[in-house]
């Protein structure tokens, strides 16, 4: 029976992981969203986590590990996928649209530029200055009280690629939440229940041994991956002096969910025998923890 509450106690722990792994990108997807740029994020930690994801859903599907490990594995190749997209789009798209400052002083300068004209025709018969943009919005301003540039821009932002490809993002980071979630109460609804242990051969067939190195391989190689991802994301953070564009959040709920998901390994017990699989994942959640640590502390003294 100690084995069984182990195993409801290590469940009911990943599940908590993983509620906080359903969350994590939400804000950074929903900031990059709001401010259309993905510039606050290292574009490197990203493909990084994406790589990570691919060596550990191998590894631990090889590895024959808990469920949990492989839905919340699952669910980092998918979320992580959906912001490196949204990421590279923005920084590809979006750097083609232009402040409002620039645009208003781009109409201003075409503005005077036809009146100068006008003005420079010494033929006693002037000709009406002809209407450009700038005159059209202006006249328009004055006649309905409406500030049209601001209406024309927010129309051009609405339309624009980069504004699509957000709305896209949010919707599939929402449709995957929904699925997963689906599963978790399906799992929790119709999985079936461990038996409990007995004398006699359980059943569980241990992976071959070329099987368990090709597992451990994929599993170390995630770790590290996933341990040296932040690093260049601490080096951003120091080499622009800022913060801005990344969100906090993303890292609070990241250690939330690293500490949940390695307790998870470690209630079912602390044999060395059960944890030798386990050791690439735990170096692979404990460890980032660490430089996740220093990446808050870089939100604290670059504030202002």
């Amino acid at each position: 029976m100690q084995t069984l509450n182990d195993t409801a106690a290590s469940n009911a722990i990943g599940y908590i992981s993983l509620l906080s792994w359903m969350v994590v990108m939400f804000p950074q997807i929903y900031l990059n969203y709001r401010r259309k740029s993905g510039e606050g994020v290292s574009l490197t930690m990203m493909v990084a986590w994406v790589i990570g994801d691919v060596f550990n859903i191998t590894g631990a599907l090889m590895q024959d590990l808990v469920m949990s490990t492989l839905l919340i594995g699952f669910y980092f190749l998918l979320v992580d996928s959906t912001l490196l997209t949204q990421t590279i789009y923005y920084r590809t798209t979006c750097q083609l649209h232009l402040p409002v400052k620039d645009i208003v002083d781009d109409d201003n300068s075409e503005h005077h530029t036809a009146a100068l004209l006008v003005e420079d025709d010494n033929s006693e018969e002037r000709l009406p200055a002809v209407p450009t943009s700038a005159t059209v919005l202006i006249d328009h301003s004055e006649d309905a009280g409406t500030p049209p540039l601001q209406q024309l821009l927010q129309q051009r932002q609405q339309n624009s690629p980069g504004h699509l490809a957000g709305v896209l993002a949010l919707l599939l980071s929402l449709a995957s939440l929904g699925c997963l979630a689906v599963m978790v109460v399906a799992l929790l609804a119709g999985a079936p229940q461990p038996e409990p242990p007995s004398g006699g051969d359980t059943g569980h067939q241990a992976p071959p041994p070329l099987t368990q190195i090709v597992a451990q391989t994929m599993g170390t190689a995630s770790a590290i991956i996933y341990i040296m991802s932040y690093v260049p994301q601490a080096i951003q953070n120091y080499q622009r002096k800022s913060c801005e564009g990344l969100s906090m959040w993303l890292f609070l709920l990241s250690m939330l969910g690293n500490t949940t998901y390695a307790m998870a390994i470690l209630v079912v017990s602390l044999n060395p025998h059960h944890l030798a699989p386990y050791v690439p994942w735990l170096l692979g959640a404990l460890v980032p923890c660490i430089i996740q640590i220093v990446i808050l502390y870089q939100f604290q003294i670059y504030r202002h």
